[in-house]
């Protein structure tokens, strides 16, 4: 635990190295990191440093061997029956931050390892840049550590990405490509990832360091801001299309499990918000995926899916 602005700072550990600030999450409390109030908490108080201090770049890490497993599934939980406004809040503090990381006018990169899901793939997503650590055997016969994994999987829990990631995903990677992985919650491994454009490059672990630092050198953070905080220039007719041929694709996996097609409106509900963010510019699209998540998080079908999920989890 370290002292910083008068504030307690428990999940992370931070220093600065030729004048690039590191933010090094370290879950306190689990053995692994995911992003409850008080690591929120703790992050606003590091980009709080970052916005004061004097940086030429800010790298973003992880002390354990996956990066950021998403957000709190029991503070989802506790969502069902809460009232709308304090998640409405709650929701608002983590756009909020992730805007800050956004607009920060020095180059912010991401560095991921293991698996980056939800609420940790939207903060690298406001990054300028992320970087993958290469997986660590071939085999996983022959290695504790976890193999890549990267998705956005909220609708699993019949809710959607509702901290930028419905927002930003499509401003990163194609459109089309980014409507299937929301509204279907499939993760992604190294190959893919990099082939998508969704990481930068691919590193040894022992590299990763130096190569933010080349990224945070020669990259214009300023372009990359200013592309994705506007509606992306995509066919209108290729997105039709493909908006179709998702909404049959989501049909034909619910029939094939439950028998009907209409069994849990989260997908459904992702591909309307998804295409709504398309036409908007981010504060608008950011508003919408919060009111979307709203209504979502107290239906039946997402009690269901959370309680099916934590108690697989016990």
């Amino acid at each position: 635990m370290m002292l910083l602005e008068g504030n307690q700072v428990r999940n992370f550990k931070s220093y600065s190295h030729k004048s690039v600030f590191h933010i090094i999450f370290d879950h306190a409390k689990r053995p692994y990191n995911f992003l409850d109030a008080e690591t929120l908490d703790n992050l606003d108080t590091l980009i709080t440093k970052v916005e004061k201090g004097d940086y030429r770049g800010v790298v973003f890490s992880s002390s354990k061997s996956s990066f950021v497993v998403g957000a709190d599934v029991k503070a989802i939980s506790q969502a069902h029956d809460a009232d709308k406004k304090d998640v409405r809040a709650f929701l608002e503090k983590g756009q909020e931050l992730f805007n800050r990381i956004e607009d920060l006018k020095i180059p912010t990169v991401a560095i991921l390892s293991g698996v980056t899901m939800g609420g940790g793939l939207e903060l690298a997503l406001a990054c300028t840049s992320r970087i993958l650590i290469e997986n660590p055997a071939d085999d996983e016969e022959y290695t504790v550590l976890p193999k890549t994994r990267i998705a956005l999987p909220e609708v699993k829990l019949g809710i959607l990405p509702s901290w930028g990631g419905t927002t930003r995903l499509p401003r990163i990677i194609n459109p089309i490509k980014a409507m299937e992985l929301i509204c279907s919650g499939r993760d992604v491994g190294a190959t893919e990832a990099l082939k998508l454009g969704l990481i930068t490059c691919i590193q040894p672990h022992h590299k990763a360091i130096d190569a933010a630092h080349v990224i945070i050198d020669g990259i214009d953070c300023e372009s990359i801001r200013d592309y994705k905080c506007v509606p992306p220039n995509v066919s209108r007719f290729k997105m039709a299309i493909a908006g179709r041929l998702t909404k049959w694709f989501i049909g034909r996996k619910q029939k094939k499990m439950f028998g009907i097609k209409d069994k849990y409106p989260s997908p459904y509900i992702a591909l309307r918000v998804f295409k709504d963010c398309l036409k908007m510019n981010r504060r608008e699209a950011l508003m919408i995926e919060v009111d979307a998540f709203c209504d979502l998080v107290q239906t039946d079908e997402c009690r269901e899916l959370v309680g099916r999920f934590l108690g697989g989890e016990r």
